[in-house]
């Protein structure tokens, strides 16, 4: 299950703190109206989560982060190990916060961010640090208290996501995907079909296409014209003197004007007004 957060200047932190059990417990049996983040310190629990008539169990352990959205029932399956602890955030949700399909074909826009219940963090201390910090404010009676844990909380989710986005990036698929993206760099001036690509790195459309959707959210296509739009982004505001038609010729444009056309639809302005 994947669960979009909309990045915002002010979101409720509603309650931040720690818990402690000697004793081994359920994780209670609830649906929420807020967001629950649940960080593990020590032990290890399991805990269900159920949407759309679709039940999933999550085992957790040490380092570990489960998110539990807002009005999604979840309930512990087994009793947690003994001492176990734990950091928490209660949340409340945005308007622009959904589950995966939820929205039917709903876009996943630019300042959202897509998490998967479970996240790894053994290696990020940030993620760690985050939470502690947030908790430490929560307690303070401070100037400006709830703008800066709204504040934490987006930084929070950033690094939630940069850490997925590595470990997705390490895997098999991800080094797949990273070599195709790093030999498209390479070769700004020619615009790749997938036939091309597929044929060159030995795969099937259909699975270039699943690899690029696993590991960027998005079609090999979409992908390699984000890519392109941005670098000439950077191309018109960094050289002034470089015409339009060079820079279609240069990142492998039919011409300037479907260079002008999707650069539009990307950025909301015509190129000429980025230099």
């Amino acid at each position: 299950m994947y669960y979009a957060f909309e990045l915002s200047s002010q979101r409720r932190i509603v309650e931040a703190n720690y818990n402690t059990f000697v004793n081994p417990l359920l994780h209670p049996n609830r649906v929420m109206q807020l967001h629950d983040f649940l960080y593990i310190l020590d032990g290890d629990w399991e805990i269900a989560l159920e949407y759309d008539e679709d039940c999933k169990i999550f085992p957790v352990r040490k380092d570990d982060l489960i998110i539990l959205p807002a009005q999604v029932h979840h309930y512990g399956t087994q009793l947690c190990s003994p001492n176990s602890r734990n950091m928490y955030l209660h949340v409340e949700p945005l308007p622009g916060d959904f589950a995966v399909g939820q929205a039917g074909c709903r876009e996943i826009g630019e300042n959202v961010v897509l998490l998967p219940t479970v996240i790894h963090c053994g290696s990020n201390i940030e993620i760690n640090r985050y939470f502690s910090e947030m908790i430490a404010v929560c307690w303070k009676d401070t100037l400006h208290k709830s703008n800066r844990l709204s504040c934490l909380f987006d930084l929070l989710l950033c690094e939630i996501s940069e850490q997925e986005s590595a470990t997705v990036i390490n895997s098999k698929c991800g080094a797949f995907v990273n070599e195709i993206a790093h030999f498209l760099r390479s070769n700004p001036e020619i615009f790749y079909s997938v036939s091309d690509i597929a044929r060159q790195f030995y795969v099937s459309e259909k699975t270039l296409n699943k690899r690029f959707k696993t590991v960027y959210n998005r079609t090999f296509y979409a992908w390699q014209m984000d890519q392109k739009l941005d670098m000439v982004y950077q191309s018109l505001h960094n050289n002034a003197d470089i015409t339009l038609k060079e820079t279609a010729v240069n990142f492998g444009f039919y011409d300037e004007f479907h260079l002008s056309r999707a650069f539009k639809k990307k950025f909301g302005v015509a190129p000429k007004y980025v230099r």
